[in-house]
């Protein structure tokens, strides 16, 4: 294989201050996205503004990035069974990396939108059978998803990448390789 392009997310400081950026109107976006569906059961976004509301929201924020990460961890060895898995975090971001292995880019592209797919459903059908409020749904669905950015990122970036392309997971960002066989 020939290596075709490299990307370091986690060193680049630029790349995460301008995804961190677009994050903020990400959140918004999402608020409203969420909001919208959460209305379609005719609820209202009411809020239980209490410091306990507050600190559960936290705290399942936190949880959600672990279970984000594990949801990662889980694709990567759907996919490539042999594959070995390492989770941490760096310069603030949590990650889970699969160095050494290689992905088509459609397995690559269910690996990294898997978290932000299943993790939304679940909140929904937590809100829909009652488990958590319409508030916490959608604050904590447009947290997940505004904080899913480095995903969509590299999604874009796979997307964008010729067709003949294998991707590996590393644990500064990912690096494309031709596949010559």
């Amino acid at each position: 294989m020939e290596l075709y392009r490299e990307i370091n997310l986690i060193d680049n400081n630029k790349i995460i201050f301008w995804l961190n950026v677009i994050s903020i109107p990400l959140f918004i976006i999402f608020y409203f996205m969420f909001s919208l569906i959460a209305t379609f059961n005719n609820q209202s976004i009411s809020a239980d503004l209490s410091i306990f509301m507050l600190l559960i929201v936290l705290v399942s924020y936190f949880v959600l990035i672990i279970i984000h990460e594990l949801i990662h961890g889980i694709f990567f060895k759907l996919f490539n069974k042999e594959g070995k898995v390492k989770f941490g975090v760096k310069n603030g971001l949590a990650y889970a990396t699969s160095p050494g292995f290689f992905y088509s880019k459609t397995q690559f592209i269910v690996v990294l939108l898997a978290p932000f797919t299943l993790i939304s459903i679940g909140l929904y059908i937590f809100y829909l059978i009652s488990i958590v409020s319409s508030f916490v749904f959608v604050t904590l669905a447009s947290l997940h998803a505004a904080s899913c950015i480095g995903d969509f990122y590299f999604t874009w970036l796979v997307a964008r990448a010729p067709e003949s392309i294998v991707v590996e997971d590393t644990e500064q960002g990912m690096s494309f390789y031709h596949n010559l066989n």
